[in-house]
């Protein structure tokens, strides 16, 4: 009686020890995944809109139809599980920013939604409004061998209110000009990005009112165009503007307020207000236009 009394508890201890317990499965782990789209309000082009998770630092583009989906890895952190309300940014460049609200709890989706059902999708789908218009103008070929200037413009129609943007701009004397510079150019063939340095001075804040229209033209040197980065890195291809297909993006930021500086860093650009490379990665509704330069 004794022996099996002894081999009784045995079993029982080598049950417990085991990873897999034969009495009962514990629950797996639930994934967190949010879904839904995103329509905008009358785009001219095929852009995408930037999602990005605030406070988890989450972030995708929508597919050509609008939809995203994001998994949320681990809410698992140093003090605990995570709990709390975080906002889902909805972003493209010309548009007015919108965000809707996900409540977590332990690290779990809460019963409570607002604007996700308890699945994590969106309960209505996100449409964004236009706040600006671009109508980008260019010949699309460049002969730098005549020395001739590469002119282009830029005009920005603002819709539904008012706003600010960013530009950079060269000051002129005799007379006393500002004119418009900052432009880039993003190699169809090395993926190399230059810009009008020599021109590119000052940083201007220029206010729009609703329904207003400016035209900013642009005016480039044969010689006017450098790469952001010239080291022994660089390939010699890269150091020097080449010959062939450009895509052509002026530099222009709007400016919201309520965005978060971190969902800018996220896409890679550090700081908004500078002319950089990654600025081709912002989502802006465009029609893009391709320059071939001789």
């Amino acid at each position: 009686m004794a022996i099996n009394k002894f081999l009784i508890f045995f079993v029982l201890i080598l049950c417990c020890a085991c990873t897999s317990n034969p009495f009962w499965e514990d629950s797996p782990s639930k994934k967190i995944n949010i879904q839904g789209y995103i329509n905008t309000q009358s785009s001219v082009s095929d852009v995408r809109a930037f999602v990005f998770v605030e406070d988890l630092n989450i972030s995708t583009y929508t597919d050509t139809s609008g939809f995203f989906s994001i998994d949320l890895p681990s809410l698992e952190m140093e003090d605990g599980v995570f709990s709390g309300a975080v906002k889902v940014y909805y972003y493209i460049h010309n548009y007015t920013v919108a965000y809707s609200t996900l409540y977590i709890t332990n690290g779990r989706l809460t019963s409570e939604q607002v604007d996700f059902d308890d699945n994590g999708a969106l309960i209505d789908s996100i449409t964004l409004k236009q706040l600006a218009s671009f109508d980008l103008s260019v010949d699309n070929i460049w002969n730098r061998s005549d020395g001739d200037t590469l002119k282009l413009s830029l005009a920005i129609t603002s819709k539904n209110h008012p706003f600010s943007y960013c530009s950079y701009v060269d000051i002129q004397s005799n007379p006393r000009l500002y004119s418009p510079s900052g432009v880039l150019l993003k190699s169809k063939t090395n993926q190399a990005v230059y810009y009008d340095k020599n021109n590119t001075d000052i940083l201007q804040i220029t206010d729009i009112s609703l329904n207003e229209t400016k035209v900013l033209e642009f005016k480039v040197a044969a010689n006017g165009f450098f790469p952001f980065i010239l080291d022994d890195y660089i390939l010699i291809e890269q150091q020097f503007l080449q010959s062939g297909e450009h895509e052509v993006l002026p530099y222009i930021h709007i400016i919201q307020d309520d965005i978060p500086d971190e969902l800018f860093e996220s896409m890679g650009i550090q700081n908004v207000a500078i002319i950089g490379e990654n600025f081709f990665k912002m989502p802006i509704d465009v029609i893009k236009e391709t320059l071939l330069i001789q």
